[in-house]
């Protein structure tokens, strides 16, 4: 509604006006009242109506000096004279002040209701023109963001003025901002909520313009340096305007001189946030171009043997050791990590690792399930954010540890001959050990040997030829046997067994009453 002041020292003048005409039939309210020129320009500037009806003759300050005062400053506000005086000299002031109208006293409500529609008409398109004018600008405004978002500058628009004019005020620096919204709900709303919410705090502050730059949402920042407060506030008023339920990550682009200077950020700040699974949630990341440069380079790294490294985390697991199992997780991540580092990639290695690590852990101890082991998968496929992925891992895995774990409270010693005892058949060596149990391989097996009596590999051979002969003596074949104790090749087997039994297997089971077969 546009707003009415009614200028009259005459009371009864006053209250009349207010019910005189229809105001709400032509868009109009009315504002305020005034009983002279001088509070007239007072609630002028109060008020900013659109409309002034003003008598001419008033005590201290007239309508016309009013007028005249007011229009120092308001060359755009419509005004009519009410006045009972028809004096040409009167109507050629009024005039100079560009007046809308002159209406003499008495008041004839339809001469003024007629000019009253007439303003409110003009009123109405001037509106709907600027309305215009505004939505136009906002397209241009946004349409431009998005080029430069992307990179991709009109050639027409770079270095016109339209472009400094669709930026408003100039300032010494810019910085693109692009925020990433992810949510488990996968609301198709997010975006436009943020935006609408987060232009409401930077427009309204002047700090720059928000727009949309799919997939994610941009910011083109006017002297507001992404740097110690600055960022932690802009980070702020991001979750605030995300709520709960939807997480961000977001790249900026270091400061820049001139608007179109972020063309060439853009692919920075892009690629980075392509990335976003490897980055931190919540935070500000600061790209580089150097960076872009070098991740521009695609390929996988170094090999990667998942078994091997599966092989250890469950060792660590099955002594019951937190700090190997985290040993074990870094060492598992460095390497995952440098033989490709795609979300895809990284998830399925290690999807593979914990398949296999929970596995084994079943088949040994009960207290490990299929549905620990499908929930320990289902979760870190669902994870946003790698750092994230490997905490709750880790949390997991070391409570695993502590509750199927052998370690209790025995020695080392103790702990490597009963490790053997559960994993003589697989291929373990001192340096397995040494390393499970962080100690210098030459050190841990002259402290065997004095534990044990025997040197490590003997030890070792001496409980696979044991459990060798209680399969020997429940039927089994020769080739079977060796398998089963660790021996992949049957001839080094027979030297072994022969070695600290004196016969060959097949002559055992001869002896024990067994059928001889190779």
């Amino acid at each position: 509604m546009h707003k009415v002041l009614i200028v009259d020292d005459e009371p009864m003048i006053r209250e009349g006006l207010q019910t005189l005409v229809d105001w709400n039939k032509y868009g109009f309210s009315v504002a305020g009242i005034a009983s002279n020129g001088r509070e007239a320009v007072e609630k002028h500037a109060a008020l900013v109506p659109d409309l002034i009806l003003i008598d001419i003759r008033m005590p201290g300050m007239d309508g016309l000096q009013a007028i005249e005062e007011i229009r120092k400053t308001d060359t755009v506000c419509h005004f009519l004279i009410l006045s009972g005086y028809a004096e040409f000299n009167y109507a050629k002031q009024a005039i100079a002040h560009n007046v809308d109208g002159y209406i003499l006293k008495p008041i004839d409500e339809d001469e003024l209701e007629s000019n009253v529609e007439r303003i409110g008409t003009q009123l109405k398109k001037q509106t709907e023109q600027q309305l215009n004018t505004e939505q136009t600008t906002v397209l241009l405004r946004e349409e431009m963001l998005q080029q430069l978002a992307s990179g991709k500058v009109d050639p027409n628009l770079a270095g016109s003025q339209e472009l400094h004019t669709l930026l408003g005020a100039p300032a010494k620096y810019y910085q693109l901002l692009l925020i990433e919204l992810y949510s488990r709900e996968h609301s198709l709303t997010m975006n436009a909520t943020l935006k609408k919410k987060l232009a409401e705090i930077i427009e309204k502050k002047q700090l720059g313009w928000v727009f949309t730059a799919e997939p994610y949402i941009g910011v083109l920042l006017k002297d507001y340096l992404l740097q110690n407060g600055s960022r932690e506030q802009m980070k702020l008023w991001i979750e605030e305007c995300c709520g709960m339920r939807v997480r961000f990550a977001a790249a900026a682009s270091e400061p820049v001189r001139d608007p179109l200077e972020l063309q060439k950020w853009s692919p920075a700040v892009r690629s980075l946030l392509k990335q976003r699974f490897m980055l931190q949630g919540q935070h500000i990341h600061s790209a580089s171009l150097e960076g872009d440069a070098k991740q521009s380079g695609t390929g996988q790294g170094e090999e990667l043997s998942i078994d091997s490294l599966a092989q250890k985390l469950y060792y660590m697991l099955d002594i019951g050791s937190r700090e190997g199992v985290i040993k074990a997780l870094d060492e598992a991540s460095v390497q995952i990590c440098a033989h490709d580092s795609s979300e895809q990639a990284v998830k399925s290695g290690w999807a593979q690792l914990v398949t296999i690590v929970l596995n084994k852990a079943a088949i040994s101890n009960s207290q490990v399930s299929v549905q620990e082991d499908l929930s320990m998968i289902t979760a870190l496929y669902l994870a946003h954010h790698y750092n994230e992925m490997i905490d709750q891992l880790q949390m997991r895995l070391t409570d695993l540890a502590a509750r199927i774990g052998k370690s209790d409270s025995m020695s080392v010693m103790k702990q490597m001959t009963d490790f053997i005892e559960r994993h003589y058949s697989e291929n373990i060596k001192l340096e397995t050990l040494a390393d499970l149990f962080n100690y210098n391989s030459g050190y841990l097996g002259k402290m065997f040997k004095n534990f044990t009596g025997e040197p490590f590999n003997t030890y070792l051979d001496q409980v696979r030829i044991q459990h060798a002969i209680e399969l020997l003596k429940e039927g089994l074949k020769v080739h079977q046997v060796s398998e089963r104790v660790g021996y992949a090749n049957v001839d080094y087997f027979h030297s072994k067994f022969k070695k600290y039994k004196g016969v060959s297997p097949s002559s055992f089971k001869s002896v024990s009453g067994k059928p001889s077969s190779e």
